[in-house]
């Protein structure tokens, strides 16, 4: 019996001991890889213009930063995994190439991604006039005011553009924008200037971004639902109103430059965790924002032009489960009931450069 015993228990420590042995053999994941993006402009080699950069882990975001052809961007302490990126589109550059398109990142090491972009020819901006009189109409994205704070809008963005641009020139900045404005409020603003006495008047440049409180108010249960009564009444009003919207102002002003924008999703397109539903509100969502966004598109004038944010951000943010890197819309699972469908400063800044890009277009 003891002898059966003493042998029972070397079994049990030979076993014991074989375990410890196959563990530690177990490679340890590294948390400690490195990325390096270098950037190259092939026809202008000390090219000093930023670029963002997503940087994807196994197909999915990660983590995002800004790379200029001086400044390598760098991504460290990454865990093992698949990396590839991704580069957002800019105005006046073509991307001609990233390599490698992936790299498998592992055991503590540096991978490099080199990405090229061609320079297109330059747009010249329109030339200076005697002095320029900013006239902004619009919501709290206007005014930069959000649950979280106060953001510097596009529109100072826009105007310190309109100052650096214009040496010499005189620029004013009125900035009309009311938080909770809606298509109904601002057509009854401007149509109280029955003699046209007003600001928009005396305007040389006038920026306009309307819409989005007509439908906000459908999102609810901390935007986790939507009332589509809300929601439709809301657009019904926006599509009648806004032609009217622009009628009002060629009324007081007939050759003002018109500059809008299209009103964006702030729903994920795309699922991300804690926020599995997004992509099915999101579709719901599209159904009022594509009819609110047709009225604006529409518009026929020479002098009006519109920036294309919905597109644009639903390509490079919804479609990748990033809006929450442009707008106050993805907290922390514990303050979902804090969700914010009002622009980040990332967003404001990306709103600033879009709306300068489509003054600088040829009308």
């Amino acid at each position: 019996m003891k002898k059966s015993m003493v042998v029972f228990i070397c079994m049990l420590a030979l076993i014991f001991s074989f375990n410890i042995t196959v563990n530690a053999a177990k490679p340890v994941p590294s948390a400690n890889n490195t990325i390096r993006v270098v950037k190259t402009v092939d026809n202008n080699p000390t090219d000093t213009a930023e670029f963002s950069i997503t940087l994807l882990k196994d197909g999915k975001y990660y983590s995002e930063g800004i790379v200029t052809v001086s400044f390598p961007l760098v991504f460290s302490n990454l865990p093992d995994g698949r990396y590839s990126i991704t580069e957002a589109s800019k105005v006046g550059y073509s991307l001609v190439s990233i390599s490698p398109d992936s790299v498998r990142a592992s055991k503590n090491s540096t991978y490099t991604f080199n990405v090229v972009n061609h320079k297109e020819d330059t747009i010249d901006p329109p030339p200076p006039s005697d002095s320029i009189y900013y006239v902004a109409l619009g919501d709290s994205i206007g005014t930069g005011d959000t649950s979280r704070g106060t953001t510097s809008s596009y529109i100072i963005g826009f105007y310190n553009y309109l100052v650096t641009a214009n040496p010499g020139i005189n620029v004013t900045l009125r900035n009309l924008s009311t938080n909770g404005d809606d298509s109904s409020d601002l057509l009854g603003k401007l149509r109280a200037d029955t003699n046209c006495t007003g600001d928009v008047a005396k305007a040389t440049i006038l920026t306009l971004d309307i819409g989005g409180n007509n439908v906000l108010p459908a999102g609810e249960n901390s935007f986790s639902t939507i009332n589509h009564t809300v929601a439709q009444e809301g657009t019904l009003r926006f599509e009648s109103e806004y032609p009217l919207i622009i009628d009002e102002i060629r009324r007081c002003n007939p050759t003002v430059e018109i500059i809008t924008m299209t009103l964006y999703n702030p729903y994920n397109a795309a699922s991300i965790r804690y926020y599995e539903g997004d992509p099915a509100l999101h579709i719901a969502v599209e159904a009022y924002v594509s009819r609110i966004n047709v009225k604006i598109r529409e518009i026929s004038d020479p002098n009006y032009r519109f920036a294309e944010v919905h597109d644009v951000w639903k390509t490079q943010y919804a479609d990748l489960g990033k809006m929450g890197s442009v707008t106050y819309f993805y907290p922390n699972v514990l303050l979902k009931f804090t969700r914010d469908p009002h622009p980040n400063q990332t967003g404001q800044n990306v709103l600033t450069e879009m709306m300068k890009q489509t003054y600088l277009q040829t009308p």
